[in-house]
């Protein structure tokens, strides 16, 4: 109910607290070290934000100051780090729980890639198959059970029932992404969800991991390059499969800033045969 009050109070949650303050300190650094380099074009976020804070200086309303853009970066460090290694992690003991489903990625990674050295994010286009594990990934394995929390800024109605101004918002993506009125199979893997009749890829509009809207995730686009190049070369270069003596994949979720995966140990068996860079 306080929570300005945990900043006064003793425990584990400082460690927290001093680590954040060394994040924010190492942003103001680049910050810095931006407003050194001159008025040249900007060449990354950090840039295009000073510049849009110089344009809006004389704006009294303006959200562009400074220290909303450490809030900002900060953002998506951790949008951008902990999902995205989580959703691989999921996905390995997807492959290994399902090694025909395994074997099936690799087949058509094989096929289709031949002897290229390396997987391009174009390439995602010929792989319906390795395309549809991933999102099927995403969709039961999902990170997060709710998105990012809002505020309503005016009354209104939703289905009926009025949402007064002010009310806090948190969107259920859970109930989205397991709801069967959308999915044949809404608690079983199974990656026949994303594809047709004829083994093409299809987009389920129910399928929002990275929720939807003016307020869906900035970084969702980089996420899906990031989540299909790793996704497609671990797959071709590794076959997985649990350690020796283990009982098998633990699916339970440890619950945290994200929805984490046990703690396990999983064994990569290089594959024979794939074309090096």
């Amino acid at each position: 109910m306080f929570p300005w009050a945990l900043c006064h109070l003793p425990g584990p949650h400082k460690k927290l607290f001093r680590q954040l303050e060394g994040v924010r300190d190492f942003i103001r650094q680049e910050i810095s070290r931006h407003k050194l380099r001159g008025p040249e074009a900007p060449r990354d976020f950090i840039s295009c934000y000073l510049a849009q804070i110089t344009k809006a200086q004389d704006d009294p309303v303006s959200t562009f100051t400074e220290d909303n853009l450490i809030q900002v970066v900060i953002d998506l460090f951790l949008g951008g780090t902990d999902t995205t290694a989580t959703t691989l992690h999921r996905a390995l003991l997807y492959m290994v729980q399902h090694h025909a489903i395994q074997e099936r990625v690799q087949l058509e990674l094989d096929a289709v890639l031949g002897a290229a050295p390396a997987v391009c994010y174009e390439d995602r286009k010929r792989l319906p198959y390795t395309r549809a594990v991933l999102h099927e990934v995403q969709r039961l394995g999902s990170v997060v059970s709710v998105g990012v929390v809002h505020r309503c800024v005016t009354s209104t109605r939703v289905l009926g029932y009025p949402i007064p101004k002010g009310t806090i918002i948190l969107p259920n993506l859970a109930s989205v992404l397991h709801d069967p009125k959308c999915w044949e199979t809404p608690r079983q893997f199974n990656p026949g969800h994303f594809l047709d009749k004829d083994g093409n890829f299809t987009l389920n509009e129910a399928f929002l991991p990275f929720s939807a809207g003016h307020r869906m995730c900035p970084g969702d686009q980089l996420a899906r390059m990031e989540l299909f190049l790793t996704f497609a070369m671990l797959l071709r270069t590794f076959e997985f499969q649990m350690a020796e003596g283990s009982p098998g994949p633990r699916l339970e979720y440890v619950f945290g800033g994200t929805l984490q995966p046990q703690p396990q140990k999983i064994c990569a068996v290089p594959r024979p045969h794939v074309p090096g860079p």
